[in-house]
Order: structure tokens, then C-alpha cells, then sequence
């Protein structure tokens, strides 16, 4: 990482901080309804076999009600859980038990592991900041980079959808090479990407 992109990494990630804790809970738990009915109005969602997602931190989009809808769904749903430099996704359910991470998240202690190829996935991913180019902030552990870089060498067709709150989306994101974009993010005022996210038809399909 070059000292000025990493410089202005850190800078962004301090604003976008401070603009998450900013955000008073009732409006917090308002604007994670709204993403998700957005997330759950998307074929690409709906028709997912496998759906991987995470528990929210308190500052993030919430996402009970992504988690309940893919269930109800029956769909097979994924959480993360890190193993050292990996991040590894196993299956849950509402049962399932959870510990507290070193990171502060919640994981699934145990699960069938993820394999992928076969059944389309979806990856629901958080973030910091992202622009309307697919540029995403993570936290800076690289673990959803390393993730979705490997799954994307593998083949098999997984998108990415971000989900946020419209104050992350910003100008420019800064960006490396080892820095995945995401297919789309899905905030509570709109969803930025590509058509067939909103269940239309691309160009080359048309």
C-alpha cells in the first residue's frame, strides 16, 4: 500500500466512524428497515441458493430482517466467521449459536462450512464507504477482499451487493489492485449497479 493511498484509507475511515455513531438508533433501525425491503425486492436475491451475510455491528445496517426473510425464503444462509486471515462462512439457522469475535462481531460457533459452486450465491457485505464506481472501505483486515477475490477466481457466478446507509456513499473511494469492488450497493434511498440487480435485464440481454 502506498503511504498517500493509505493516508487517505485512514482519513476516510475516521469521518465515515464518525459519521455511523452520529446516527441516533430510531432512525438507524428505520433506515435498515427500508435497505431491507430494497434487498428483499431484488431477483437476484430472492433467487439465490445460497446467501451469505453477517450479523451487524451496532453502527451498521441491521440485518435481522434480511436474516428472517431468507429463512422464511429457505434458503440456505451463510454467516462469517474468521479464522486467522480467513474468512470462512457457515450455515445457520435460527438456533444456531453465536460467540463474540476479538473484532466485537458476532459469529456462528459451528456449521456446515460453505462450497462453493453449484447453487448461485449472493454476497450481503458491509463496509465504511463506497462510490457509485463499486469502491468499497472495509475495515481494514482484508478478510471480505481475500474472500470474495478467491470465490471470483473460482468461477461460479457470485455477486456482491453492499448494503449501506446513503451517508457512506461518497465520491471516490480510494482503491488499490488488491481492492474487490461489489456488484452493487443497495442503500435505503436507491440501489447503484448493475440493471439485474433491480430484476431488469441488462443491455446485453435485451
Amino acid at each position: 500500500m502506498t503511504p498517500s493511498i493509505a493516508a487517505a484509507k485512514a482519513r476516510l475511515r475516521s469521518v465515515m466512524r464518525k459519521r455511523l455513531a452520529s446516527v441516533p438508533a430510531g432512525e438507524r433501525n428505520a433506515k435498515s428497515a427500508l435497505v431491507a425491503e430494497a434487498i428483499a425486492r431484488l431477483d437476484v436475491v430472492r433467487e439465490a441458493g445460497c446467501l451469505l451475510l453477517h450479523r451487524a455491528l451496532p453502527s451498521e445496517v441491521a440485518t435481522e430482517g434480511v436474516f428472517d426473510a431468507a429463512l422464511a425464503r429457505g434458503q440456505r444462509v451463510f454467516a462469517p466467521r474468521v479464522d486467522g486471515s480467513r474468512l470462512t462462512f457457515l450455515q445457520i439457522a435460527r438456533d444456531t449459536c453465536w460467540r463474540r469475535s476479538t473484532m466485537g462481531m458476532l459469529e456462528p460457533e459451528a456449521g456446515d462450512a460453505l462450497a462453493l459452486g453449484g447453487l448461485r450465491t449472493v454476497l450481503l457485505m458491509p463496509g465504511l464507504a463506497f462510490d457509485e464506481r463499486g469502491r468499497r472501505l472495509g475495515r481494514g483486515g482484508g478478510h471480505y477482499d481475500r474472500f470474495l477475490r478467491e470465490a471470483r477466481r473460482q468461477g461460479g457466478g457470485i455477486v456482491a451487493i453492499a448494503m449501506a446507509f446513503e451517508l457512506q456513499i461518497v465520491a471516490d473511494v480510494p482503491r488499490e489492485a488488491h481492492d474487490e469492488l461489489v456488484d452493487g450497493v443497495v442503500t435505503e434511498a436507491r440501489v447503484i449497479g448493475i440493471t439485474a440487480l433491480r430484476g431488469e435485464p441488462s443491455p446485453s440481454e435485451e
